[in-house]
């Protein structure tokens, strides 16, 4: 048992008054060896008086003469016995030199709980003059232990009572204060932080609040780095991964044992074995609370993340194509990476409440935030990882919200075919129809196929489920880095660097047949167009053409157009060096002055058509040789299955 003592002085302090002193006098006997006396220090506390000098002088003859320095001759270890024994016998000869100087003292006892230095170091005595042993002794606030042989303890661990402490080099009890040393009896260990309480007991199997943070110990009171569990578990092995629950969460507490709060680390996954030199490591975020964020994380550090919750992934930030399958029975999204080289997903394979995000990713630091409100130019997700330079990027569009674009099955409205100007004509770009959604982004139109891709060139539009929202026809959407629905006048160069003049509605307009960004066919502003394309003369000066104006697939108008393409309304004899290529003049050719049919452009057009060919002279323009598309009619596969075409 520990001793609640009071006392005069004691380790570290001189100060108190001296009760009883011993005066070391040398001592020679006939064969020359001396002897050495010790000095005792503040035996007791309460007494009535002072003894004198002589009185001292006096006890101390007695004691030498009844032999009691034979008993100072012991080694140094067995100090603290002789002094237990010494006590008592010097309380007896100070009785009977008191009888015999006839003083009035009756007792001297040592002081209770007094501590005496003997050889250089301190021993507790109790009220009977024995020697504590194993036990805590108090001096002036603090707490010493006294070992087995009742010397004091210092710099070392102490176990007491079945609970473990350690003294400083003073044999002070550490409180509410740290110890770096090796475990207990393990000097051969490396040495380890150990955390002692305000009892002075060693933090075993427990979470510490210290200056504002956080730290976690073993069951050996080891202070804990990496992956801990709120139980002061380690997580080092294979079977173990984060746990986000709130009986016993996963933390992470860094180098200095401190619990990451509100913040990144960079390491690997807690089921991580520790010899795994080669193992991956993740960027991991830390909450304020200390615990492993999961899936997606709208304000981290004022950016929005995304991060695994699942059993493989859980906390780890997810970067590059991150996709979100809707859970229903969880009621969740499941966060994987998702694409590479290995895969075969798709953009296309996440519609209804699935979602898709874009994480940028820099090596160098934590950052893989969502991408948000922005056009970002990629590669596919089968294409991604491998970053080769030869596959093809496309433009996505990303969301206020974060998600990519990916038009769901009612969004897209219409099928067609890709085209681009190639050597002079309009060319299939592949040979694969689709289905597309149109979609406004910063006010201006675009398309987007089921993958979330957005179109460019050029697209012919071969059926629609709704002609208010995509109209078939051509149109156009700049260059692979433009993409936006083009509308007016437009010169687009092919391969080869030769200009050519196109026309895209405008507006949408019912009385004109006009359709915005759709390329028009017949008369606009007296030029001729077949599907946007300007129709001009090649051969000849002035030439004839028959088109399609109002799109049910008859050659119904009939036009002159110059090399321009501008449209002639005049009867006259059309000449090129002097000669005649269209007689108007003698057909008596009359040219429509209006819009004479639906939802068409066809002012100045042939009216007597049939007339005016018996004095046409040259060939006829093919508006489709003149803009060849593919060497394929337009109009095309309008029976093709929509499922399959998705």
């Amino acid at each position: 048992m520990g001793c609640s003592c009071t006392h005069y002085s004691g380790p570290g302090d001189y100060s108190g008054p001296l009760l009883v002193l011993f005066i070391v006098s040398e001592v020679r006997n006939t064969s020359q060896r001396s002897q050495k006396l010790t000095s005792f220090a503040k035996l007791a506390k309460n007494v009535k008086k002072l003894l004198i000098i002589s009185l001292i002088r006096s006890i101390m003859f007695l004691v030498m003469q009844l032999g009691i320095s034979k008993k100072f001759q012991k080694e140094k270890k067995e100090s603290a016995l002789i002094m237990r024994k010494q006590t008592k016998i010097a309380a007896v000869v100070s009785a009977a030199a008191l009888l015999a100087l006839g003083a009035s003292i009756t007792s001297f006892a040592a002081a209770k709980g007094t501590w005496m230095m003997v050889d250089g170091e301190w021993y507790c005595y109790d009220k009977n003059g024995d020697v504590y042993e194993n036990t805590f002794c108090s001096s002036n606030g603090k707490e010493y232990y006294v070992g087995d042989d009742g010397m004091l303890v210092r710099s070392s661990w102490v176990e007491y009572d079945g609970d473990y402490y350690f003294v400083n080099s003073s044999g002070a009890k550490i409180v509410n204060d740290w110890r770096l040393t090796t475990p207990y009896e393990d000097e051969d260990a490396d040495e380890e932080w150990f955390y002692f309480q305000s009892t002075g007991k060693r933090a075993d199997n427990k979470k510490i609040l210290y200056k504002g943070s956080t730290f976690f110990f073993d069951a050996d009171g080891k202070m804990l780095t990496g992956w801990v569990t709120a139980d002061g578990d380690q997580v080092v092995n294979e079977e173990n991964s984060i746990n986000t629950s709130t009986t016993s969460p996963t933390y992470y507490c860094d180098e200095t044992g401190a619990r990451v709060e509100s913040g990144w680390v960079y390491t690997t996954a807690p089921s991580t074995p520790d010899d795994d030199a080669d193992a991956d490591e993740y960027w991991y975020y830390l909450k304020s609370s200390g615990k492993v964020a999961t899936g997606k994380q709208s304000n981290v550090k004022g950016q929005g993340f995304v991060f695994g919750n699942m059993d493989d992934n859980r906390g780890q930030m997810l970067t590059g194509w991150v996709g979100g399958e809707w859970d229903a029975a969880d009621n969740s999204y499941d966060y994987k990476e998702i694409g590479g080289e290995d895969s075969d997903v798709k953009l296309s394979d996440y519609r209804g409440k699935d979602v898709v995000y874009y994480c940028m990713y820099d090596e160098d630091k934590a950052d893989g935030h969502i991408q948000k409100n922005k056009w970002r130019k990629i590669w596919a997700p089968e294409d991604a990882y491998d970053e080769d330079e030869d596959e093809d990027k496309y433009w996505y569009w990303i969301e206020k919200d974060g998600k990519v674009y990916i038009p769901d099955v009612e969004d897209m409205k219409a099928r067609g075919f890709a085209y681009d100007l190639g050597d002079g004509a309009l060319e299939k770009d592949g040979d694969d129809d689709f289905y597309f959604a149109k979609k406004k982004v910063n006010s201006k139109d675009y398309f987007f196929n089921n993958r979330g891709e957005m179109l460019s060139d050029f697209v012919n539009v071969v059926e629609t489920d709704d002609a208010s929202v995509i109209s078939t026809g051509m149109y156009y959407f700049g260059g692979e880095n433009d993409g936006s629905m083009k509308t007016g006048s437009q010169t687009v160069k092919d391969d080869n660097g030769d200009s050519f003049k196109f026309y895209f509605g405008t507006k949408d307009n019912s009385s004109t047949g006009e359709v915005k960004g759709k390329g028009v066919t017949g008369n606009k502003n007296n030029k001729l167009y077949y599907m946007g394309h300007l129709v001009a003369s090649e051969d000849y000066k002035y030439q004839p053409v028959k088109m399609d104006v109002d799109g049910d697939g008859k050659e119904d108008a009939l036009f002159i157009v110059n090399q321009n393409g501008s449209i002639q309304h005049s009867a006259l004899e059309y000449k090129e060096d002097g000669d005649i290529l269209i007689d108007a003049k003698k057909a008596k050719a009359t040219f429509s002055k209006a819009n004479s049919k639906t939802n068409v452009w066809d002012k100045y057009e042939v009216e007597n058509d049939a007339e005016l060919e018996n004095y046409i002279y040259v060939e006829y323009l093919n508006p489709e040789v003149v803009m060849p598309v593919g060497g394929d009619k337009l109009l095309t596969n309008s029976n093709a299955s929509r499922s399959n075409a998705q």
